[in-house]
């Protein structure tokens, strides 16, 4: 015979299972139900939020710009998890549709900032020197559609530099399992919330493994990177062709300390150098980039 006492306990939590609300899959559900929480508990709702939802929706939602600001909430919240909560194989499924999304988290909107005065010109070739390759290193040299990149890799592997001659933009295209899996290896060789970072953006150079990750804080990867990434798809998509030089140091560890890019666009009908810019960013949450609105692009 049952003890009724035993039972009852179970009993209630079954009763109060069902009338749960089921979690938000929209993003303004997402956030108002993080906003809503309170704070000691926000960490194990957005934890609840992301193991509901499918790698097809996170993807869906990483699309669309609230979509994205919703999945960079849920990534804030979980980052404040007390060690108790096991929270990073979520946070791995959320750093893929961020890396995915085309839009930043935390840049202003297009149009709204001025565009940042050029620096003197460079001439084309200068640009190569600006960050020189060291001798004890090996190069890889692939063509991708009509762009053309040259990494150079340490002796284990890691890249510590990019030169890249870019014109086209791949939208839309999926990666493979070979290139996330890359991803979260070189994320790895990082710290807590750092991310498998492309020194040239996916977009742009489509699969291509460990000799374009290393480990990159998620936020600088989301936020200011991918607003440089977006500027220079905006150019490319203008008519202009990008010449690009991308350093991590220092070399010789796993992972950089900095990012330094150089970078010129050129119109191609005259082979005039009509922008030009250099930026060192800080491997770390908070980096900015006030880009060229694509707006102003027709301009130079």
């Amino acid at each position: 015979m049952f003890d009724p006492v035993r039972i009852s306990g179970p009993q209630r939590d079954f009763a109060q299972t069902a009338q749960m609300p089921s979690a938000p899959s929209d993003a303004d559900g997402i956030q108002r139900s993080l906003r809503e929480a309170p704070l000691i508990e926000r960490p194990q709702s957005a934890l609840d939020i992301t193991q509901s939802l499918s790698d097809g929706r996170l993807l869906e939602l990483a699309r669309s710009e609230s979509g994205t600001r919703a999945l960079a909430d849920l990534d804030a919240a979980l980052a404040q998890a007390p060690a108790p909560l096991d929270t990073q194989a979520q946070r791995l499924r959320l750093a893929d549709a961020l890396d995915r999304s085309p839009h930043p988290v935390d840049a202003n909107p297009l149009g709204t900032s001025p565009a940042p005065k050029p620096e003197p010109f460079l001439p084309f070739g200068a640009i190569s020197q600006l960050f020189p390759a060291r001798v004890e290193t090996t190069q890889t040299t692939a063509r991708i559609g009509d762009n053309t990149v040259t990494w150079t890799n340490d002796s284990q592997g890691r890249p510590i530099r990019a030169e890249a001659d870019l014109s086209e933009v791949f939208e839309g295209i999926d990666r493979s399992n070979e290139e996330t899996d890359a991803q979260r290896e070189a994320a790895d060789r990082g710290i807590e919330g750092d991310q498998g970072g492309h020194l040239i953006g996916h977009r742009f150079v489509k699969d291509q493994g460990l000799k374009n990750l290393f480990p990159q804080n998620g936020n600088f990867n989301v936020s200011a990177y991918k607003t440089l990434e977006n500027e220079w798809a905006d150019w490319i998509e203008s008519g202009k062709d990008v010449h690009i030089v991308v350093q991590l140091t220092p070399k010789g560890q796993d992972r950089p300390n900095h990012v330094r890019v150089a970078y010129e666009v050129t119109d191609p009908a005259t082979g005039q150098v009509v922008y030009d810019q250099r930026v060192t960013f800080r491997n770390e949450a908070g980096q900015h980039y006030e880009r060229v609105p694509r707006a102003d692009m027709a301009n130079y």
